[in-house]
């Protein structure tokens, strides 16, 4: 069965794609990328390094399997960390008061494939000093609610063409990258007690590292370097669990939304000037 990538996936993996470019200068080339092989195939697959011949796995086959794994599970739960900031060390014309300041987000996220096609997902948002905020919904709706407050907002999700559990959104962007990039393995490291695999994607500006689980092959941790832009996104997966059961009320935020909550229809366009505009907000709040 086709998957559709939740919310959290999507916007985690874009935002470090699009935030910066990297340097691919500061990324040290392994043995195995002097040791690789043209085995003729296509010319996007020749651009691939792959790892030595003693039966480990070449990068393509873990991107391979990493793609595919995001079609297999029926269900996950995942406890990561998002943390945004201005490199400490950049030579950039940046604000003293900026430079070296990261805000970390803690997130909680549960994806659910129904058996019809169907996806629910949940997501929880947390940062230090400030209320949660939650975001549930399938694909017709979604629901966001922030910790105590009195109103709920309901959105209807933007129609798009063909069936959303059709998309693996992984695969657009691995595949994406591998036309875009020189790729490498640069080893295995273990990262909140997951073994992983170490890639990185680069060019003559950019390096973006992916950390993937050699189990399950799903995404542990995602590192962008720029020397040109000092702005940096770290995400990391702190634990995750796949195929585990859910009760539907879960995403329809019953246990977070008390009777006394109203909830609010809105469109798209509503929602995203709402949003622009508490985002404005709390720029002009820490600029006071």
């Amino acid at each position: 069965m086709k998957k559709f990538y939740s919310l959290l996936g999507v916007t985690s993996l874009s935002l470090l794609l699009i935030a910066c470019n990297g340097d691919a200068d500061t990324s040290e080339e392994t043995d195995n990328e002097t040791d690789e092989e043209t085995t003729g195939q296509s010319d996007e697959e020749d651009d691939v390094a792959e790892a030595d011949d003693d039966g480990e796995m070449t990068v393509e086959e873990i991107i391979d399997a990493a793609i595919a794994a995001e079609d297999d599970f029926q269900s996950i739960y995942s406890h990561s960390v998002m943390t945004t900031g201005v490199d400490g060390d950049t030579e950039a014309d940046v604000p003293e008061e900026e430079t070296g300041v990261a805000q970390e987000e803690e997130l909680i996220e549960y994806i659910y494939h129904h058996e019809d096609g169907s996806v629910s997902n949940r997501m929880e948002r947390m940062i230090d000093g400030e209320p949660t905020e939650y975001t549930a919904g399938d694909s017709e709706y979604t629901l966001t609610y922030t910790e105590e407050e009195d109103v709920a907002y309901r959105v209807e999700q933007v129609d798009v063409e063909g069936d959303p559990a059709d998309v693996n959104v992984r695969e657009n962007q691995f595949e994406q990258m591998m036309e875009d990039y020189e790729v490498a393995l640069e080893g295995e490291e273990e990262i909140n007690d997951y073994m992983t695999y170490h890639l990185t994607f680069s060019d003559e500006e950019e390096v973006r590292h992916y950390w993937i689980d050699q189990d399950t092959f799903e995404v542990i941790r995602l590192e962008n370097e720029h020397a040109e832009n000092p702005f940096r996104i770290t995400f990391e997966v702190l634990e995750y669990e796949l195929d585990i059961d859910y009760d539907e009320a879960f995403f329809q935020l019953e246990d977070v939304i008390g009777d006394d909550v109203e909830i609010e229809d809105r469109d798209q366009d509503e929602h995203l000037e709402a949003e622009i505009e508490d985002i404005e907000e709390d720029i002009e709040d820490e600029d006071e």
